[in-house]
């Protein structure tokens, strides 16, 4: 996790511990957060999808919030595939 001004760059492969920690940090920085971003080290793998429900959450208190992969509604997750969701909004 590594914050840039209002962008906050979070690594695709967190654990729960990890999430955790990232949910504690933006509870009161949310406001503050204008863009989130993943970044792929080593196999670039989600190891808990706690991440992907904590940024679905985070969207939804803050609909301004730009996170790219939500707004193509795809993830590419390499060996896995894509990751394809809808939104009912």
């Amino acid at each position: 996790m590594y914050i840039d001004g209002d962008i906050l760059e979070l690594d695709i492969e967190m654990d729960l511990e990890e999430v955790k920690a990232l949910q504690a940090f933006v509870k009161d920085r949310l406001g503050y957060i204008e863009e989130i971003s993943l970044l792929r080290s080593g196999t670039g793998l989600p190891t808990t999808s706690a991440l992907f429900s904590l940024l679905f959450c985070m969207k939804k208190v803050k609909p301004s919030l730009k996170i790219d992969f939500m707004n193509t509604l795809s993830l590419d997750l390499e060996s896995f595939g894509m990751m394809y969701w809808n939104t009912h909004e």
